[in-house]
Parts: C-alpha cells; structure tokens; sequence
C-alpha cells in the first residue's frame, strides 16, 4: 500500500483528537484515498481491510461497522482528517 503523506499540524483540533483516541487506547479505522480509490485502513497494521470507488461507500461501511470503542477517522483526498466518529 502506498504512504500517504499526513499533514501534521499540531494545532489543528483534528489531530489532538487524534493523539488522544491512540493515548486511551481506542480502535481506529481510517477511510483513506488509496490509488483512486478509497480504503477503510487500520494505520498499526498499515494495510488497507476493505477498498471502494467512492468515499460514501467507505464512510457508510466504516460506520456501520464500527464496534463499541472504536474512533473512524475520515480523511479528505488531500489526506487531512475531516471528521471523527466515535463509538
């Protein structure tokens, strides 16, 4: 799978939200640009779990999906986080 360069801006609310979801421990799914695509991604295991042509697919997949204790990250073409929900 191609790295996706991640924008880091310490100041952005996202990536705060972000750190702390990783520091208590939550699951986290992240739905990605991937070649054209879009990929619902684990970034531990740095793999892509599922691949779709568009990102309402992934996003409505990655919701429905979600179990208890689980943070999706949805992520714009540029590779910003857009929005966190949390279950």
């Amino acid at each position: 799978m191609q790295k996706i360069p991640y924008k880091t801006d310490q100041n952005n609310p996202a990536i705060r939200e972000y750190k702390e979801a990783v520091e208590k421990g939550k699951k986290n799914q992240h739905v990605l640009p991937h070649e054209g695509k879009w990929a619902i991604t684990n970034l531990a295991s740095g793999r892509a779990s599922q691949i779709f042509s568009s990102a309402q697919e992934a996003i409505a997949y990655a919701k429905a999906h979600a179990a208890a204790g689980t943070a999706v990250f949805i992520h714009g073409s540029d590779g910003r986080i857009t929005e966190r929900k949390d279950y």
